[in-house]
């Protein structure tokens, strides 16, 4: 008897051990922003790396993916700037196979073998071009990360996920393997009222992977967006094994024609007029929620896209295109009847922002933003 008891006592302790062991490793997991911060501290070790991506993107007009090798390192730059490599493995689009953009710290190239043309110039006319590039689409916007003095910069990983997490919500979505490799999977949903007008009309969210060894972000993810969408997964990623500074020179190919980036004109969005709108057969609505405004039709990548504020700094979008049936926003979905054809409606838990699309003969709708579900479907039916 006592040895059968001895037995029992032994087993409900071993049970107790076991329970206990669970209940540790469940609370012992790291946390999202305790991944982020991991992540952020071995970014700040890095001193070089080399990677094979695999990558894919949405956009309105068309569909990229392919893979590219990638190779960066610190202090290569006369002042210690990094310098970065990337040559096309392969890709969707013919003009992009074999690119190869490189940039030594101070100068980029940026070489197309299909056309055999050779984009080059500094980087700081490089991000100047981008800014005006994003200007043209989206108005003013800030590529210069200097700050003022008086705001306060992150000094830590940990201070610097706190600064992130004042702009998105960050969850922990389980594990995943990423190219054999056991990943950490964040998603990290924009906070609305601490967006650009022009990002929260978008909308869209991020998925992010990070090594599960050592945090090291593996792939990332955005989508959801009435823009489209795009994914970037390190199939093989080597963090400080040594690159060596040839990498990041490069020798213009005989009989490549050089393009310098300062004499590039910046692209320009069309601004529609009514009678250009008219014109297109764009329809508009009849019914709008109280305050709404109009605040510009444009023609983004040959769709239009009108654009309204409401007030308290929210806004949404009507667009209308050619069909795409590649959009498709993270979360659960409704089918409806809309100006009699079926449509999908996306919302989010608290039915603030609201996505609504179909299609009509050969032309798609997007209606998008700070809306209900019934302010969507009154804008849509009014349309005419």
């Amino acid at each position: 008897m006592q040895k059968r008891t001895r037995i029992v006592a032994a087993l409900l302790a071993a049970g107790i051990l076991a329970v206990t062991a669970v209940a540790l490793l469940a609370f012992i997991q790291p946390g999202a922003e305790d991944i982020l911060t991991g992540a952020l501290t071995t970014t700040e070790a890095i001193t070089d790396g080399h990677a094979i991506v695999e990558f894919s993107g949405t956009m309105p007009d068309k569909d990229v993916s392919g893979t590219a090798e990638v190779w960066g390192k610190l202090n290569v730059g006369p002042n210690g700037e990094p310098a970065l490599r990337v040559e096309v493995l392969s890709a969707s689009q013919e003009d992009m196979g074999g690119v190869v953009f490189v940039a030594d710290g101070v100068q980029f190239w940026l070489w197309n073998p299909v056309k055999n043309t050779v984009l080059t110039g500094t980087l700081a006319e490089l991000k100047g071009k981008m800014a005006e590039r994003a200007a043209a689409y989206d108005g003013e916007y800030d590529f210069d990360h200097e700050k003022p003095a008086d705001v306060e910069h992150p000094e830590t990983p940990a201070e610097a996920v706190a600064k992130l997490t004042e702009y998105f919500t960050v969850e922990k979505m389980g594990t995943e393997d990423v190219a054999g490799t056991p990943a950490n999977k964040l998603r990290l949903i924009p906070i609305a009222e601490q967006m650009p007008e022009q990002i929260r009309a978008a909308g869209g969210l991020f998925y992010a992977w990070f090594r599960a060894a050592d945090n090291a972000p593996l792939a990332l993810e955005y989508t959801g967006s009435a823009l489209g969408g795009g994914k970037a997964t390190a199939v093989q990623l080597d963090l400080n094994q040594g690159v060596d500074d040839g990498q990041f020179s490069f020798i213009i190919p005989e009989g490549a024609e050089v393009i310098n980036i300062a004499d590039l004109e910046a692209p320009q969005v069309e601004t529609l007029g009514e009678a250009d709108a008219a014109a297109l057969g764009l329809l508009v609505p009849v019914s709008l929620p109280d305050g709404a405004v109009l605040l510009e039709t444009v023609d983004m990548m040959g769709t239009a896209v009108q654009r309204y504020s409401l007030p308290d700094g929210q806004s949404f979008t009507i667009a209308q295109g050619t069909p795409n049936d590649r959009f498709a926003p993270d979360g659960d979905s409704q089918t409806m009847t809309v100006r009699g054809v079926s449509a999908t409606l996306y919302s989010d838990e608290a039915n603030a922002r609201t996505l609504l699309t179909w299609t009509e003969g050969e032309t798609q709708f997007w209606i998008g933003g700070d809306l209900t579900p019934e302010e969507t479907l009154a804008i849509a039916e009014s349309l005419e």
